[in-house]
């Protein structure tokens, strides 16, 4: 529901608006293209398979169907944006799963980063790509979420110092269910304290 809740707020989603379900169902991100939509009352375009690597086909569905929101990988969303660096119905693109290569920001919809393990539900900071950038940075957490960076022992680090990302809010999970060695694995000591 923290997710939820800050994707309403943050991409402004409305009734009138239809999310792509783009993701497969095995991968997190479909909950995102999912839940907020059919929470709020938008539309959901699940995209048929056929298409999802057919960028110029898919470009044509989602202005037929009036696509206003989506998300795609990293590698499919980039491609797209750059046969797409504008769109007629889409408001905005998310793309994330790896590192962002830099890239022109589109005209007419708004393109963001966002970064996240699947452990924090979906994911956790996000970052508008408005120029063409270097190093795209993965952004600020989410408002439901807090982020530090911290060194072997646990303790914070001055701003810009190489260390570790901690991420602490509602949308962090406790923890693998009966599997104490993956959460030591994934959670390190901070899973043992759950």
């Amino acid at each position: 529901m923290a997710f939820i809740k800050w994707y309403h707020r943050y991409y402004g989603l409305k009734p009138e608006h239809k999310v792509a379900a783009y993701a497969s169902f095995g991968f997190d991100a479909d909950m995102m293209d999912l839940y907020p939509a059919l929470t709020t009352g938008a539309s959901v375009c699940i995209i048929p398979e056929e298409i999802r690597l057919d960028l110029y086909t898919l470009g044509s569905y989602m202005e037929q169907h009036g696509v206003t929101h989506g998300f795609m990988t990293t590698q499919v969303g980039y491609q797209f944006v750059t046969l797409f660096p504008s769109h007629p119905t889409l408001k905005h693109l998310s793309i994330g799963g790896e590192k962002l290569a830099p890239i022109d920001p589109p005209v007419g919809y708004r393109l963001y980063n966002p970064y996240g393990p699947t452990e924090c539900t979906i994911f956790s900071t996000i970052y508008p790509v408005t120029v063409r950038e270097a190093n795209i940075p993965i952004g600020r957490p989410l408002d439901t979420l807090s982020c530090s960076i911290v060194n072997k022992y646990g303790r914070r680090l001055p701003a810009g110092a190489a260390g570790e990302l901690i991420i602490s809010g509602d949308q962090v999970s406790r923890g693998y269910l009966n599997r104490p060695d993956k959460t030591a694995e994934v959670f390190g000591v901070f899973g043992e304290k759950s």
